[in-house]
C-alpha cells in the first residue's frame, strides 16, 4: 500500500451506507464554468476540514500540491477554498473556538444535537433551492430519512447529509487461526465461546500474546447485544408504553452477564475499556488479535499491514453467528450530523455553490479528495471507476464534505483496500444480518433541545451508565447488584428521562 489515505480514508471516514446511484452528467463544473476570456471575481470559502479523511492519516499534503488543486477550482468556478486544518485529537475544541470567534469559517461537519441546537449553524433550505440542485439530485430517494433527520419541525434544513443507516460493526475472526486449530467458523454463542477458549488455551500467536476477543463498549453494544434482545440495541418502548433505555431491557442483563463471564475467563482483552482505537489497531498489526467485535475498519483497514509480516493472516466475518435471540448487529440510526454552514458565514451562497459543484460530477469530488488526475491519481479502469493513487503529495485538504453516495461509485486498485470494500459490498447494508432499534423510525425526529431542557442531568446519567456497565463487565461490580444499579439510575433522574423521552415519542407518533 502506498499510503494510509489510499487504503483508509473513504471508508474509515464515512462508513455510512451502500447503494449505487448515478451522478450528474456534464463537463465536470456543474454548469458553473466561466468563459476563460472573461475576468472572474474570485470568492473565498473557508472550510474546516473535520470530515475524517485527514484524521485517518499521518501524511501531510505538500503545500504546492494544495495550491495546484486550489487553482483548478478557482479556474473552473471562481471559488478559492481556504482550508482550516484541525489539530489531531482536538478537532471539536478547535471548531468550538472558531464558531465562537470572528474568525472566517463557512463550512464544517456538525451535528443537530450540538451545532444546530446551540445556534451555530445556518438553515440552508433557501440556499439549496437556489444553488443546490446537484446536491439534491445525487442523494437517492431511499435515503430520504437522512434529510428528515437534518430538518426541524418547522421544515428548515440545517445540513447536507453524508450517509444513511449502516451496520458497520461485525464479529471478525482470524480464519487462518481457525484452520490452524482445526476449528470451524462459529454460528452460535456456545460455538463462539468454544472458539474463544481454544484461542486462549492454545495461543496461536505464541508466548501468551493471543487476545481471543478485542472489543470496546460501543462495539459490544452495536455489534453483539441485539443477539440477546428482541430488538436492536437502543431505546425501546416497554409494555407500559414508556420509552426506556436499553439497560432496562430484560435481554440486556443476559448480554451483560455473558460479557462479564467472558471477561472473567480471560477471553476479552483486559484493557478493552481503557484502550482507544489507535491501540486496537496496533494490536491487530502485532498479530495478537484472534477475533474482534469492533467497527469493521479497525481490522479491515489494517489487515494489509498485518500481512506485511504475516502473509497468511486473514480475517473473515462470522456472518452466520447468531445469539439466543437472533441477529447480533444493530443497524445504525439515521445520522443527525452532516455538512453545515456557519451561522456567521461571510459567504454562505458561495459555500453551497462549492458543495453543489462537488456533487455535480464525481470527477469534481476526485479532484478535491484525491487531487489532479494524472499527477496525484489515475484511472486503472475508467469505465468501472477503478482508480489508483500515484503519490501522497495531496491528501484531500480541500474537500468540503464527504458523501457515501460517491464512495460506493468507485473502487481503488489497491489490494490493501480489498478487505474494507468486501465489507462495504457484502455486509454494510445487509439487512439479513441486522436488527433495527425499536425507535429507529422516530427517534431522529426527537427535539434534542427540549430533551436537554427537561433532563439537565442526562449527561450525568449517560456517564453513570457507561461507568457502571464497564464495572459489571470487568467484575469490579457483581452482577448481583444490577437491580441496585437500576435504583441508582432512578435516583439520578431516570424517571424524568423516561418521562421526557416518552413525551417526545408520543408527540412524534401523534398520540
Amino acid at each position: 500500500m502506498r499510503n494510509n489515505k489510499w487504503g483508509l480514508s473513504a471508508s474509515a471516514a464515512i462508513l455510512l451506507t451502500a447503494g449505487v446511484v448515478g451522478c450528474s452528467s456534464g463537463d465536470g463544473d456543474g454548469g458553473n464554468g466561466t468563459d476563460p476570456g472573461t475576468a472572474q471575481k474570485i470568492e473565498k470559502v473557508y472550510v474546516y476540514a473535520n470530515f475524517g479523511n485527514l484524521a485517518n492519516t499521518n501524511t501531510v499534503s505538500k503545500p504546492e500540491a494544495v495550491e495546484e488543486v486550489k487553482k483548478v477550482v478557482m479556474d473552473k468556478i471562481g471559488i478559492e477554498i481556504v482550508p482550516i486544518i484541525p489539530p489531531k485529537g482536538s478537532e471539536a475544541d478547535k471548531l468550538n473556538v472558531l464558531l465562537g470567534s470572528n474568525e472566517p469559517l463557512d463550512i464544517f461537519a456538525g451535528s443537530m444535537a450540538v451545532h444546530q441546537a446551540n445556534g451555530a449553524a445556518r438553515p440552508i433550505g433557501d440556499l439549496l433551492d437556489r444553488y443546490g440542485a446537484n446536491i439534491r439530485k445525487l442523494w437517492p430517494e431511499q435515503w430520504k430519512q437522512s434529510w428528515d433527520a437534518l430538518t426541524t419541525a418547522d421544515g428548515r434544513i440545517w445540513a447536507i447529509p453524508t450517509g444513511a443507516p449502516v451496520a458497520g460493526n461485525g464479529v471478525l475472526v482470524r480464519e487462518d487461526w481457525l484452520a490452524k486449530l482445526g476449528l470451524s467458523m462459529p454460528k452460535t454463542i456456545d460455538e463462539y465461546e468454544a472458539v474463544l477458549k481454544a484461542f486462549k488455551d492454545r495461543d496461536p500467536a505464541g508466548s501468551g500474546q493471543t487476545i481471543p476477543l478485542l472489543t470496546d463498549l460501543a462495539s459490544l453494544h452495536g455489534g453483539f447485544a441485539a443477539g440477546f434482545m428482541d430488538t436492536g440495541f437502543g431505546n425501546w418502548v416497554d409494555k407500559d408504553g414508556k420509552v426506556k433505555p436499553p439497560q432496562l431491557h430484560p435481554g440486556y442483563r443476559d448480554f451483560l452477564a455473558k460479557m462479564s463471564d467472558w471477561y472473567k475467563k480471560g477471553y476479552m482483552f483486559k484493557e478493552a475499556f481503557s484502550s482507544n482505537r489507535t491501540r486496537q489497531i496496533e494490536l491487530v498489526k502485532q498479530n495478537r488479535v484472534a477475533s474482534g467485535i469492533v467497527w469493521n475498519t479497525t481490522i479491515t483497514a489494517n489487515e494489509h499491514l498485518l500481512r506485511q509480516n504475516v502473509p497468511e493472516a486473514k480475517y473473515a466475518v462470522a456472518a452466520e453467528l447468531k445469539g439466543p435471540n437472533g441477529n447480533l448487529t444493530t443497524l445504525g440510526g439515521v445520522s443527525t450530523g452532516g455538512i453545515m454552514i456557519n451561522k456567521n458565514a461571510k459567504n454562505p451562497e458561495a459555500a453551497v455553490k462549492l458543495i453543489d459543484w462537488v456533487h455535480a460530477d464525481i470527477e469534481n469530488y476526485f479532484t478535491l479528495f484525491f487531487g489532479i488526475e494524472g499527477k496525484h491519481w489515475k484511472y486503472a479502469d475508467k469505465a468501472k471507476r477503478i482508480i489508483e493513487g500515484l503519490n501522497t503529495d495531496y491528501m484531500g485538504d480541500l474537500v468540503p464534505g464527504l458523501t457515501f453516495a460517491y464512495t460506493v461509485q468507485y473502487e481503488k486498485n489497491d489490494p490493501s483496500f480489498g478487505p474494507q470494500f468486501d465489507f462495504i459490498r457484502n455486509y454494510l447494508t445487509d439487512m439479513k444480518r441486522v436488527k433495527t432499534s425499536a425507535l429507529a423510525d422516530v427517534e431522529y425526529k426527537f427535539d434534542t433541545k427540549a430533551l436537554n431542557d427537561k433532563v439537565p442531568t442526562s449527561g450525568d446519567i449517560a456517564r453513570m451508565i457507561e461507568q457502571e456497565t464497564i464495572k459489571f463487565i470487568t467484575g469490579a461490580r457483581p452482577m448481583g447488584e444490577y437491580d441496585k444499579f437500576v435504583d441508582e439510575l432512578y435516583k439520578a433522574g431516570l424517571d424524568k428521562w423516561i418521562e421526557a423521552y416518552t413525551a417526545e415519542y408520543n408527540r412524534v407518533k401523534g398520540k
